[in-house]
């Protein structure tokens, strides 16, 4: 890697001073890095299913949070930072790029992959479109070849064979496709003909374009498109600004902060508390700090997305709110999500 190469010193500087000049710059590279590796997703690993700018954006953010303060137990972190393993064992900026973005196990990919996960558990229209985007992919790898346009664009495929034809708009292609004959019923397509036929109408495509050309011409099967998901998303832009919010507070917790908060996620008994903490005496010194943790989260979220009004409305009730900041925490930071005293090690 170049001697040019800026991020191993920005992650240095970081891991020095957490709200020094180079900050920025640092958290613009890790976005730029989250938004190459994203390009080949499909909407399912994104929050709220849609791969939209303030999706990938929010997942910047998270990548970058991880990196600079959570621990990891896998190989190369064990049991640190990210920031501060690539720090301590001297990584270039390919290294550090590698294991935040690029690597199977990557702090990216893992977000990604729960991300997946988890609105597949939620929606079950984005649950058939993933088995049709895994569906098709098989007809792809069978009768077509793939290339690759440029660094960290996704595959295009190709008919082997295409023969004569010509390459007409989106509306044609769908139209001409729904008047050809039947591509099965709506719950067994036969996607082989549809996606080769789709191929010669529209040209090389990414397998998340076509997938979106076969929902275009079959739409989902009526059981699951009208089946409302488990947790309805809301408005996206409010659902991001929330998250972002907490985030942000949470970011903005000193170290003995966010050790209660992980602790009264985890169900730590109040005991158990006091005896980790010195400066809570009694019960009523951790109800005290959990209401003003509380009172920071929520004037973060209600500043966000509503006005003064609101604000004085959830002051009065920090504790009706702290689960709800809780839930969205656990979803973004991975380390306060109980873990089983059984469950084995991250493997690296």
């Amino acid at each position: 890697m170049s001697t040019t190469d800026a991020l191993p010193r920005l992650v240095a500087a970081f891991v020095a001073d957490p709200r020094g000049p180079d900050a920025p710059a640092l958290l613009q590279q890790v976005l730029r890095q989250v938004q190459r590796v994203s390009k080949s997703y499909p909407d399912a690993y994104f929050a709220l299913g849609r791969k939209s700018d303030d999706a990938v954006l929010d997942l910047g953010h998270r990548v970058f949070s991880i990196c600079a303060s959570v621990p990891k137990g896998r190989f190369p972190f064990q049991t640190r930072v990210p920031f501060v393993a690539f720090v301590e064992e001297q990584f270039d900026g390919r290294a550090i790029r590698y294991h935040s973005f690029y690597a199977k196990l990557s702090i990216t990919r893992e977000l990604l992959r729960d991300d997946y996960a988890r609105n597949l558990a939620r929606d079950p229209v984005l649950r058939w479109r993933a088995d049709l985007y895994r569906d098709i992919g098989k007809v792809l790898r069978e009768h077509c070849d793939s290339e690759r346009p440029g660094r960290a664009a996704p595959l295009r495929w190709r008919l082997r064979d295409p023969g004569l034809s010509v390459v007409v708009s989106w509306d044609r292609a769908v139209a001409r496709l729904k008047a050809d004959a039947p591509h099965g019923d709506r719950e067994h397509p036969d996607l082989e003909p549809l996606v080769l036929q789709g191929l010669r109408l529209v040209g090389p495509s990414s397998r998340a374009r076509l997938t979106e050309l076969c929902e275009a011409v079959l739409g989902a099967p009526p059981d699951v498109e009208h089946a409302l998901p488990i947790t309805p998303a809301g408005d996206p832009r409010t659902t991001m600004a929330v998250r972002q919010a907490v985030l942000d507070a949470w970011n903005d917790l000193d170290a003995d902060s966010q050790d209660l908060l992980v602790a009264v996620a985890h169900g730590t008994p109040y005991d158990e508390l006091i005896a980790a903490h010195p400066r809570f005496r009694h019960k009523v010194a951790v109800t005290r700090a959990v209401k003003k943790i509380g009172q920071g989260f929520v004037d973060r979220v209600v500043g966000r997305v509503a006005g003064e009004d609101a604000g004085r409305e959830a002051a009065g009730r920090p504790m009706d709110l702290i689960e709800t900041v809780l839930e969205v925490l656990i979803e973004l930071l991975p380390e306060l999500r109980p873990v089983p005293p059984s469950a084995p090690p991250e493997a690296p």
